[in-house]
């Protein structure tokens, strides 16, 4: 089993500008160092709440194309770059300052946002980062689309990309042990995607207007349309990138195997919760175990 490790924050600031994919509006994250026990906290600077909102599940909601945080007018939509770059680079501390609600969808990928982070650096704080063990298999979803968790000695994640024979997104698959060199360069490059026929979809709704085929890889009938793909199993690498940003949520280091077929931001925010509440419940099991103790000790 992996030592359990110290928390770490940022060393510096650093800033990242880019316009969302939804709403189109530009939107400036400020990330800020922040004390252990902090969190992830996101912040509204164009909102007066100075209390922000931590990442983790109970304040999160899956949605079919993204994943959100918050309610209200306190809400943030598409975090899961931004978290997949803090959890994959090992930043466990940190204010997330937004001039807007949605993140930037910069070129569709979390590696303009990990290089920002990756160049500022972290520092250890005098604190443990929590662990969770777990003691057996979780699994969401149905035979068409699921997500499941196993017990093991590192945090994995494989993906099983398959959206059927007649579909221009070819079948592919993608597996890493979550740790930062990996992340950088192998996970966080990965773009987003998504067919023509949706795209066209989503644009006669009046949603995405401003997005072209520059700022995402779009899928014709003849592959990627005036795109190269920066790994053949790129759609596979995305979409682990999706579950280890979802997954950010739980607000611990993971020991278990992830294996997803077909699972997307909703799926995966239901394996999140679950896994949020065993983090709690282990939490109180061992608080109540050093109080027994501790009356023992002190009698």
């Amino acid at each position: 089993m992996p030592a359990i490790r110290q928390q770490t924050t940022l060393q510096g600031p650093c800033t990242i500008t880019g316009r969302g994919y939804w709403s189109g509006l530009v939107n400036t994250l400020t990330f800020l160092p922040a004390p252990a026990g902090t969190g992830i906290r996101f912040f509204r600077q164009d909102l007066s709440d100075e209390q922000g909102i931590e990442a983790v599940a109970e304040n999160c909601q899956g949605l079919s194309l993204r994943t959100c945080l918050g309610s209200g007018q306190m809400r943030f939509e598409m975090i899961e770059h931004v978290m997949a770059a803090l959890s994959g680079l090992q930043v466990d501390n940190v204010l997330v300052r937004c001039t807007a609600a949605e993140m930037p969808g910069l070129d569709g990928s979390s590696y303009p946002l990990a290089l920002a982070l990756s160049t500022v650096g972290t520092i250890a704080l005098k604190a443990s980062r929590p662990q969770l063990n777990l003691q057996q298999p979780l699994r969401v979803g149905t035979d068409m689309a699921w997500v499941m968790i196993q017990p093991a000695e590192r945090f994995e994640i494989e993906y099983q990309l398959d959206y059927g024979p007649n579909s221009p997104i070819l079948a592919c698959e993608y597996s890493a042990t979550i740790q930062p060199e990996i992340f950088l360069n192998e996970i966080s490059p990965a773009r987003t995607f998504i067919t023509r026929s949706d795209a066209d979809a989503l644009r006669l709704q009046g949603v995405a207007t401003h997005v072209t085929d520059r700022d995402l890889i779009v899928f014709d009938a003849k592959g990627p349309v005036d795109r190269s793909l920066r790994f053949v199993n790129e759609t596979a690498r995305h979409k682990a990138l999706d579950v280890l940003g979802d997954l950010a949520v739980v607000g611990a280091d993971l020991l278990g195997s992830v294996t997803a077929y077909r699972s997307g931001h909703q799926l995966n925010g239901q394996l999140a919760a679950r896994l949020r509440e065993l983090l709690l419940n282990q939490s109180d099991t061992v608080g109540q175990l050093f109080d027994n103790q501790g009356q023992r000790r002190a009698a």
